[in-house]
């Protein structure tokens, strides 16, 4: 997306262009590749210390990118897990990765009513810079995310505690890359984006994700002897 040069730095909307700027490029480039000069030219605007008269710095810039993805995450998913649960649901484990799925979707309405890459901007961050991601969070925002889990983890109840939180892991893993995946094509437009843009893929996502959490789990006596066989094809 394409912002509008404006020269006027005292525009009302200028931190709003400066946000999402900085998000869009964070999402290509990660934090490290982007420079406050960067962030200033894409925002159209000429004066550098603009940047840090809104915000005092790059890094508070992008602590409160993440502060307000998260916590805008957070509240959407919540109202829809109290009136999920008020209707007696969820009710199915498909209802709940359904429901994460969604509430990822369109994270930061408030910035021109785009993602602008919020959910390549979280992934990678939480890759490279993952003490900052952390920090800015202080164990908040998280509130649904946990009443999700709970849902999962009653669902699936008959797994063994630690193959589940093994597994839980694996979904949160999967659903920020593809999600960062399908935000990337759509927003270009590419031959990945007629895939995603395809009615049906966000429920064979949710069906992918269940079937992770729900696959037959191996023991470790088997997973040793399979171990030993792969490596046996692959070693001379």
């Amino acid at each position: 997306m394409k912002l509008k040069k404006n020269q006027n730095e005292n525009d009302p909307i200028t931190k709003l262009k400066l946000k999402a700027a900085a998000q869009q490029l964070f999402a290509e480039r990660g934090v490290d590749g982007v420079s406050v000069r960067d962030i200033v030219a894409a925002a159209g605007l000429r004066n550098s210390a603009s940047l840090n008269y809104y915000f005092g710095g790059k890094e508070a810039l992008v602590r409160e990118l993440i502060i307000e993805g998260a916590r805008s995450t957070d509240e959407a998913r919540n109202r829809a897990l109290d009136n999920m649960e008020a209707a007696g649901g969820p009710a199915s484990l498909a209802d709940v990765i359904r429901l994460l799925l969604d509430t990822n979707i369109g994270v930061n309405p408030d910035i021109d009513g785009a993602t602008l890459g919020y959910m390549r901007f979280i992934t990678v961050l939480q890759m490279n810079n993952r003490e900052l991601f952390m920090e800015a969070l202080e164990k908040r925002w998280n509130s649904a995310y946990l009443r999700c889990q709970d849902h999962v983890r009653r669902f699936l109840s008959d797994l063994p505690k630690d193959v589940l939180n093994h597994r839980l892991v694996f979904m949160s893993l999967f659903i920020n890359m593809a999600l960062s995946s399908r935000e990337h094509a759509l927003e270009n437009a590419d031959r990945a984006g007629k895939l995603w843009a395809q009615t049906g893929s966000l429920e064979q996502m949710t069906d992918c994700i269940v079937g992770l959490l729900t696959a037959a789990h191996t023991s470790l006596e088997e997973g040793q002897m399979r171990k030993k066989r792969i490596r046996s094809y692959i070693e001379p």
